[in-house]
């Protein structure tokens, strides 16, 4: 389970206008290059936290019915990229079900 798997929408709707306030703030005081360091670690949460968000969300329609022709084009764009990972994710376990790295170890002698 990730860090920020239960991540509420209105929690991470805040972190994003906060984060937006904090960028128009630094650039006011004529600070927002030399935070750089400090933006990237914000940027680097934020972008956990959106991801997990994103895949929540994807995954709590696949459980449900597939998203309407009228849905937002984005979150059809969402759905795909996870259904994506998770058929890659899948094959790859697939492929290594019954095999060992002991057993190719022995293969090569």
């Amino acid at each position: 389970m990730g860090k920020y798997d239960d991540i509420q929408p209105e929690d991470l709707r805040n972190d994003l206008k906060q984060f937006a306030r904090l960028i128009l703030r630094l650039e006011r005081e004529e600070l927002l290059l030399r935070s750089a360091p400090e933006l990237q670690r914000l940027i680097g949460e934020l972008r956990q936290k959106l991801f997990a968000y994103e895949v929540r969300g994807a995954r709590r329609l696949k459980a449900g019915s597939e998203p309407k022709e009228e849905a937002d084009p984005s979150l059809r764009e969402s759905l795909r990229v996870v259904r994506e990972a998770l058929e890659r994710e899948k094959r790859m376990y697939d492929e290594w079900d019954g095999t060992s790295l002991s057993d190719e170890d022995d293969d090569d002698e």
